[in-house]
């Protein structure tokens, strides 16, 4: 799989970040409360400070035969958006918040990439044109074609990965060993939020013989716990990223 950048490129790159400096959590938080106020500055600095950790979490793509500085371009727009999302106030540092998009990214630009191209598609029967007529025109001779009916207005791409991810991710959360859950617990969360529909909790406790108080508060307990989880790994998540680096993390404020 060719690459346009060379080992060099990539050299400089990483020489070159090294020359913005990193934010403390008070400069980070007040720049972060100026982006939201609209100082285009502020978000730039956000950014640039934040490019060595996107290089450090795109090293461990480097394998797969992309040119590092495609990886990193790619962490580097997840970094990006990131920034759009990133609510100053939620108590934890950018970086430990964007790991999560620059890694969903990459894995995006991966994962097209692997798509396989047929090209032209001229040896199929049967196709039919987007701009075949479906009716014979209005009274003002308009057609009214098939590709007016295919435009695409739902979510864009990145929400929708970053949905499946997540998905993807609480999925894997409900079958950890060791469990986080018990069998009922993870019963009532899949019928819960990953039924389509989703089943209400008078379903749920008619089904399993409890009352629907009951099945509300093993809910309850369970998110709990869910997210107990998630905090524990993101947060060990964040200390490897950090670990070499002056890179202290904000507490919470209560």
């Amino acid at each position: 799989m060719g690459s346009k950048y060379s080992c060099s490129d990539f050299e400089l790159y990483t020489r070159k970040i090294k020359d913005y400096t990193l934010l403390t959590p008070d400069d980070e938080l007040d720049l972060a409360r100026k982006y939201k106020q609209g100082s285009v500055t502020a978000g730039q600095t956000i950014i640039t400070s934040n490019l060595r950790f996107v290089v450090k979490i795109a090293q461990s793509y480097f394998r797969l035969g992309y040119g590092p500085l495609e990886i990193i371009q790619e962490g580097n727009m997840g970094l990006v958006k990131a920034l759009t999302r990133f609510n100053p106030e939620m108590g934890v540092r950018f970086i430990c918040y964007a790991i999560w998009w620059i890694k969903a990214y990459i894995r995006n630009f991966i994962h097209k990439s692997y798509q396989v191209h047929t090209g032209r598609l001229t040896h199929a029967k049967g196709l039919i044109s987007l701009d075949c007529s479906l009716s014979g025109g209005d009274s003002e001779g308009n057609d009214e074609c098939l590709i007016d009916h295919v435009l695409y207005q739902g979510p864009d791409q990145d929400d929708c990965y970053a949905q499946k991810e997540r998905q993807e991710y609480l999925m894997k959360l409900l079958a950890s060993d060791p469990p986080i859950l018990s069998k009922r617990e993870v019963f009532i969360i899949e019928k819960r939020f990953f039924n389509d529909p989703p089943s209400t909790l008078k379903d749920i406790a008619t089904e399993i013989g409890i009352t629907r108080e009951r099945v509300r508060q093993i809910e309850v307990r369970s998110l709990k716990r869910m997210r107990d989880a998630i905090e524990k790994e993101q947060e060990l998540l964040s200390i490897d990223v950090l670990q070499r680096n002056d890179y202290p993390m904000r507490k919470k404020r209560i």
